[in-house]
């Protein structure tokens, strides 16, 4: 299959996800102040995605939410990890983040994006009995990445909260 019949035979749902996701990414890379709630939208697209696929897969059985869900633990420690050491910096009053710029969420959502449309391609070219490895690997990329960006989102409402330590801000 070539080329254009690739990107031709992928919904339009997949273009306009891919364009909202890498739009996000890129507003990522200047940094800037943001409220919790725009904070929201990656990680929240990204675990919709990951139980969203799950649920529609017929072949999505319990080893691929137990996957799912402990790559997500995974991902959610690496993201706490990464926005504690990403220099952040908390504007209780007006309830807002600044965050320097980083390529980190560009480079997650680049490489998530292509490594679920490559399997979801191969799932659906390979015109063979669904292979349950293929369905787990793709339950455990959705949910360390969705993780990463939760782990993220969870230390920056942490350090909103008006009881946070003022030590742990943009530590």
């Amino acid at each position: 299959m070539n080329l254009m019949n690739i990107v031709s035979g992928t919904p339009v749902w997949v273009w306009v996800l891919l364009g909202v996701l890498v739009s996000r990414g890129m507003k990522a890379l200047k940094g800037g102040t943001a409220p919790l709630s725009k904070l929201a939208v990656v990680p929240l697209a990204f675990a919709a995605w990951g139980v969203l696929h799950l649920l529609s897969d017929r072949a999505s059985g319990p080893d691929a939410w137990m996957m799912w869900a402990a790559g997500a633990l995974l991902g959610a420690g690496i993201g706490a990890m990464l926005a504690k050491r990403s220099g952040l910096s908390v504007n209780r009053a007006a309830r807002t983040i600044t965050l320097p710029g980083s390529a980190v969420p560009l480079a997650l959502i680049v490489v998530t994006f292509a490594t679920k449309f490559w399997l979801g391609y191969e799932l659906a070219t390979t015109h063979v009995v669904v292979d349950a490895g293929f369905v787990v690997l793709s339950a455990l990329v959705s949910g360390v990445t969705a993780g990463i960006f939760a782990g993220r989102f969870l230390i920056y409402w942490l350090v909103l909260r008006p009881t946070a330590p003022v030590a742990f801000e943009g530590a």
